[in-house]
């Protein structure tokens, strides 16, 4: 019996020593070929905290609202106001894309006066981390450190289009792409094109955003008459009677949807279309390489 004992504890011990093996020789490889989720993804995003932080203010004000009301129609009207409602007011996204594409117009003309300098494209790309403008230093940077760890130029210029997610900035990766592939005479006037062109694009966003400040401020006016003229409507039992009830409720539910609907169009029409890219990672090892770090 004690032998038998001895041999089921070298069993054990054995099993547990090639679950642990197996373990530790697999994990590595799982991480160098899986790509990161798209929850991962979001999560990391630079919007990530912002939206967070709408969410949990709309969390906070639908229950304020259901606690004090009882209505269950209201507390997701306002909870979902507090969390759409704010970027619909904000003209800091539309600023922001313009930064970065007059950012890119800066870096595109400087890439191109070092590629003049008799400096091949990897080496002009790497070197340019150190002059491009704050607005997208990060991306850049990142670029520049694939490049130096010896990756692939063509899919480091893919990863580098899709952190910067713009179809302006598909325009001069793409560029730099086919640079890369034919290594061949033009591309330094190529780039100075394209940086004319983004600066062109520039001067004409922003007359469009000038213009269209006006809407976003009629939208402020009529959210804040609808918060007040609803506040004033609900602090009067006379009229807030009605709306205890089901079909009370149903009404709140249709008038709440035609605000709803009102706001989304007169948003639709200060946004303005930037076109979808077309520069894509041609397959998920693309992805996979961005996640082990290219």
């Amino acid at each position: 019996m004690s032998v038998l004992a001895a041999l089921a504890g070298l069993c054990a011990a054995g099993a547990v020593f090639a679950i642990v093996a197996g373990v530790r020789g697999t994990e590595p490889a799982e991480r160098r070929v899986r790509p990161p989720s798209r929850l991962r993804t979001f999560l990391r995003s630079s919007a990530w905290p912002g939206r967070r932080n709408r969410l949990l203010a709309a969390a906070v004000a639908a229950l304020v609202v259901f606690l004090l009301s009882g209505w269950p129609v209201a507390a997701l009207a306002v909870g979902v106001g507090v969390y759409a409602v704010p970027p619909m007011l904000s003209g800091r996204e539309p600023q922001r894309r313009i930064t970065r594409l007059e950012a890119l117009a800066q870096w595109s003309r400087r890439l191109a006066e070092m590629m003049g300098a008799s400096r091949g494209l990897e080496q002009a790309l790497a070197d340019s981390a150190r002059v491009a403008p704050e607005a997208i230093r990060a991306p850049v940077s990142m670029l520049a450190e694939r490049l130096n760890n010896h990756a692939n130029t063509e899919q480091a210029l893919r990863v580098f289009a899709d952190e910067l997610d713009d179809p302006i900035a598909d325009l001069i990766a793409c560029a730099l792409v086919l640079a890369a592939r034919r290594r061949g005479p033009g591309t330094r006037e190529a780039l100075s094109m394209l940086a004319d062109a983004v600066e062109h694009e520039v001067l004409v966003r922003r007359d469009v955003e000038a213009e269209r400040a006006g809407l976003r401020t009629t939208l402020v006016v009529i959210v804040a008459s609808v918060v007040v003229l609803s506040v004033l409507f609900a602090s009067s039992q006379t009229f807030a009677d009605p709306y205890g009830t089901p079909l009370g409720q149903t009404v709140l539910a249709v008038v709440a949807a035609i605000y709803g609907a009102g706001l989304w169009w007169m948003r639709r029409l200060a946004v303005l279309s930037t076109g979808a890219r077309f520069l894509r990672k041609p397959d998920p090892r693309g992805a996979s390489e961005r996640g082990a770090g290219l």
